[in-house]
């Protein structure tokens, strides 16, 4: 399965190369803006700095993808783009930081480095392959609402074993059998997703 994720994304990668291939551009937009978001709120931006920022990324990356400018054997995609979203933070928090030292108050803090921007990378990739998951989970297995509900209440949320029995009226065994059988299919799935992010 990881396989055929991974064509598609290079196929679709390869879709933005043809100017009329909307559908191409529309796909990478729904895929890593969200991500691109998260991750600059994470480094400090309010909500519309952080859409700015995911929308200022995007761009410059179809332009430069367009150009040839990405090559898979100098770097990973997800290095790439997690370059081109720090630039432009970088960007404005120094302008930030000018404004803020014209009225006498302290610059921004310095950026984190490399290996710390990849890892709040990972994470926001890996939380919103998890959303994914689950929602491929509720909408094409056989997986049934409450046996979902039972894994997302004692495992996404962190309630115990009688709680969720309680709240779903059901029984603790059934609660621990929700969580083994949603736990392995999710786990295959969030591995197949989260190649979306950064194809080989």
């Amino acid at each position: 399965m990881a396989s055929e994720t991974q064509v598609t994304t290079t196929a679709l990668l390869e879709g933005l190369f043809d100017l009329r291939n909307d559908a191409a551009w529309r796909q990478i937009d729904d895929r890593f803006r969200p991500i691109i978001m998260a991750f600059a709120g994470r480094l400090g931006l309010e909500p519309a700095d952080a859409a700015d920022v995911a929308q200022e990324t995007l761009t410059q990356f179809i332009r430069d993808y367009r150009e040839g400018k990405y090559d898979r054997t100098r770097g990973r995609l997800r290095s790439w783009i997690i370059g081109i979203a720090r630039h432009r933070i970088a960007e404005l928090n120094r302008r930030r930081a000018t404004r803020r030292e014209h009225r006498g108050q302290s610059a921004i803090a310095a950026m984190p480095g490399a290996d710390e921007l990849e890892a709040i990378w990972d994470t926001e990739c890996r939380e919103a392959a998890l959303r994914e998951a689950m929602r491929e989970l509720a909408e094409t297995s056989r997986v049934s609402p409450r046996t979902l509900a039972a894994f997302r209440m004692h495992v996404l949320e962190g309630a115990t074993a009688d709680e969720v029995a309680r709240a779903l009226d059901t029984s603790v065994r059934a609660v621990y059998i929700a969580k083994h059988r949603v736990l392995a299919r999710l786990r295959e799935a969030v591995d197949r997703l989260i190649e979306q992010y950064d194809p080989a």
